[in-house]
């Protein structure tokens, strides 16, 4: 049987816009374009890599509003083969994990597949979570912050690297990993594809009706974290100009970095 690669993506807000929305904030997607986020292109990336070295198909699913559609007709103007969304006004206001029980229900509809890949986070909440909660929602095993990855009959081998070490592991099949920013995305779009992707190809609309999911575990029913409140982070950064010899500049430049402990010792 011919592998499929489920690629689980996401459109997010391309900056914060939020409303008060039942005791808590929720994204205000009428005041903010929305964007594929630009973590996934390299899960969609490798998943098209996986599929023209040993064959299948690439499957995007994504939960979102109608307006989502967007980003999954991005996905195939890539070269993904078919897509589906998860719209439902039952699945507005989801948490991480109440995501992950949407996801996981289309995932078991979809049937059979060979491997999960998600983004290794989000632009909007940067959490980190929705994958890892698929995996042990659907039982599966899981690598995170995978730059590599190929199949060896019914195994993944992937390679990433962590705190400075680089891991080779080796996972059975079905599997889920989600996938670093490391990846080169230098595929060409060309303007046929775009157009062929925006036109015909349908995007297939699912609802709570044509899923297996309970609905105390979706939507704001199923999630048990809310935001209160929000700060746009802003970095600003402070320089010191040393004017010396430059024998003793080194010294000088040290001495600075000591004082405001920045060499982490």
């Amino acid at each position: 049987m011919k592998p499929t690669w489920v690629v689980c993506i996401k459109q997010v807000p391309r900056e914060a816009v939020f409303k008060g929305s039942t005791g808590s904030l929720q994204v205000d997607r009428a005041r903010t374009e929305g964007i594929l986020n630009p973590y996934d292109r390299p899960a969609i990336e490798l998943a098209l890599r996986l599929k023209e070295k040993h064959g299948g198909a690439v499957v995007v699913l994504s939960m979102g509003p109608p307006q989502a559609e967007e980003a999954l007709r991005e996905a195939l103007a890539f070269g993904a083969d078919r897509a589906v969304l998860l719209a439902d006004p039952l699945f507005a206001g989801a948490d991480t994990l109440a995501t992950a029980h949407a996801l996981a229900a289309g995932v078991r509809r979809l049937g059979r597949f060979s491997l999960i890949l998600c983004g290794a986070r989000t632009l909007d909440s940067d959490t980190a979570q929705v994958g890892p909660q698929m995996a042990e929602i659907l039982d599966l095993p899981m690598a995170a912050y995978v730059d590599k990855a190929s199949r060896k009959e019914q195994t993944l081998r992937v390679e990433r690297s962590l705190d400075g070490v680089r891991e080779r592991l080796r996972m059975p099949l079905p599997a889920l990993i989600t996938v670093a920013g490391r990846i080169q995305v230098s595929r060409p779009l060309p303007l046929g594809s775009v157009e062929n992707a925006f036109g015909t190809p349908e995007v297939e609309c699912w609802g709570t009706q044509d899923l297996d999911v309970d609905l105390g575990r979706v939507g704001w029913e199923g999630s048990h974290t809310a935001a209160d409140d929000y700060t746009v982070w802003r970095h600003s950064r402070s320089g010191q100009v040393v004017q010396t010899r430059p024998a003793d500049a080194a010294d000088r430049i040290l001495d600075v970095l000591v004082k405001r402990n920045l060499l982490g010792g």
